[in-house]
């Protein structure tokens, strides 16, 4: 049975180890190549349609605000967020590719463009060329796109090619 105990003590800000064993890890997934890719494709997309909907309304709020500003704002602040996430990414590391071959789909591929534009946009081109990588290093790994499994898309757990799951 769960002892709720152990639940809350999960959440502990204390750095121990927090298994009655010692033998349990825990690893902090911000850490995690899985997690850069992740936030990445998750605020470029995101922020696509979360900024028509507050464009929209400062619009009909008050009109004596420059909706151009804001969106400049906007997409200054996402697409430097998640700059901070991408640019963990080692493309020489495996664990790093295995991040991106599980998050590659036409989504992945259309952040990644839409980073491109924008820090070209404001002429930072060491991000594009880091992100223009990144592109070329997805095209080589297979798609999930047109895997019959839904769970295999965004955010799924199923990987296309992974023998485990094609049983």
């Amino acid at each position: 049975m769960v002892s709720i105990d152990n639940i809350f003590g999960l959440f502990s800000h204390e750095d121990k180890d927090l298994s009655e064993d010692g033998k349990t890890t825990y690893e902090d997934l911000k850490k995690s190549p899985m997690y850069y890719v992740g936030m990445y494709k998750k605020l470029v997309l995101n922020h696509i349609n979360f900024n028509k909907k507050v464009l929209s309304f400062f619009a009909k709020s008050n009109e004596e605000l420059d909706i151009n500003d804001i969106k400049e704002a906007g997409e200054f602040v996402t697409y430097n967020r998640a700059w901070s996430y991408i640019q963990s990414v080692d493309l020489d590391e495996v664990a790093h590719i295995n991040a991106l071959k599980y998050y590659t789909d036409e989504y992945l591929s259309t952040a990644i463009q839409l980073g491109i534009s924008y820090f070209t946009q404001i002429e930072e081109y060491e991000k594009c060329a880091f992100l223009f990588k990144i592109s070329q290093k997805i095209k080589e790994l297979e798609s999930k796109v047109g895997d019959e499994r839904t769970s295999a898309y965004i955010g799924g757990t199923e990987v296309k090619g992974n023998r485990e799951y094609e049983k």
